[in-house]
């Protein structure tokens, strides 16, 4: 076991929790508009008939699974824990990040991004929510054996180390996405993101509310690359049940299923005839889903992304 425990979540809001499907149903039937405003204003279901994300593998690097999650257990194809804690998620954050991913489309409770996706789960961050340079950097270096595509990093920390850099690293010079949460410091700062979103090559996430405006918790800085919503999110939630949150760590899995999305559709190269060789061209996809791709700010990146214009687009990219 590691003492030094110098990551952790960004700190998290938690409005609402519903513990079963039954009481999410009364919910959404008085407050649907509310329940799924996410998906709505991204327009993914409409998306759905070209693709779920099949066949491609999403890590989700936190606080641990809900092994038994009626939305979840199906997607589950792998897991370890790195912190001695057991891969039960005590604190729900894990689960509820896991969800927003990949909750499968099975007429109860909640669906994610990308239901069809295949979850890897890496528990890195302790029951209490704090994690180590060791843990993380470890479940990185799993991730990328057991084959993940995109691994998603809802956590931070101020400082870096030789040993998280370097596995990051290793996961993007074997292709694998890493998208990360900018974390939750408001303006208090003009840069005021953590590791391991300040590193080069990853996709960094701010977080919108349901008008497509910066959520005032929202850190900033220019490492940001893109928003995506991550206020009043609804998704699974710890012991079965399912929870209302608000933070980056909310907007980082909306990306992650995202990128799932376009990974699984151009997974045929034959039909497509453009195949998505490394992490460069994943994240390039991901950009010209953006709002206003050619122009940047240390808010919004480029902007909210916009996957109902881009799977549509009548010009094949």
């Amino acid at each position: 076991m590691v003492s030094d425990k110098v990551f952790g979540l960004p700190r998290v809001k938690v409005h609402r929790q519903a513990a079963n499907p039954t009481e999410l149903l009364m919910l959404a039937q008085g407050d649907r508009e509310q329940i799924n405003w996410a998906g709505t204003i991204l327009g993914v279901p409409d998306v759905w008939t070209q693709t779920q994300g099949e066949d491609v593998k999403v890590a989700v690097l936190d606080t641990g699974i809900d092994l038994d999650h009626p939305d979840l257990e199906e997607g589950i194809v792998g897991y370890e824990d790195f912190t001695g804690d057991g891969i039960e998620d005590i604190n729900g954050h894990g689960t509820h990040c896991a969800g927003i991913i990949g909750a499968r489309h099975n007429e109860t409770g909640f669906v994610g991004v990308a239901p069809k996706t295949e979850l890897l789960i890496a528990k890195v961050l302790g029951n209490d929510g704090s994690g180590a340079f060791p843990w993380i950097a470890d479940g990185v270096l799993w991730a990328v054996e057991q084959g993940a595509k995109i691994i998603n990093m809802s956590l931070g920390g101020p400082s870096s180390s030789h040993r998280l850099y370097q596995a990051i690293h290793v996961a993007l010079a074997r292709g694998v996405m890493v998208i990360c949460a900018a974390g939750n410091e408001g303006s208090l700062f003009q840069n005021n993101i953590g590791y391991p979103g300040r590193y080069g090559g990853v996709i960094t996430v701010a977080s919108h509310d349901e008008n497509g405006n910066r959520s005032g918790f929202s850190s900033r800085g220019g490492e940001i690359d893109v928003m995506a919503p991550g206020s009043n999110i609804w998704s699974t939630f710890k012991d079965g049940g399912y929870a209302e949150l608000s933070g980056t760590s909310m907007a980082t899995p909306f990306v992650a299923g995202l990128a799932a999305l376009i990974a699984s559709k151009h997974e045929n190269t034959e039909e497509n005839g453009t195949p998505l060789e490394n992490t460069e061209d994943l994240k390039n996809h991901l950009l010209w889903m953006a709002a206003h791709p050619g122009y940047h700010d240390n808010e919004a990146g480029y902007g909210p992304l916009q996957p109902f214009q881009y799977f549509n687009r009548t010009v094949q990219l």
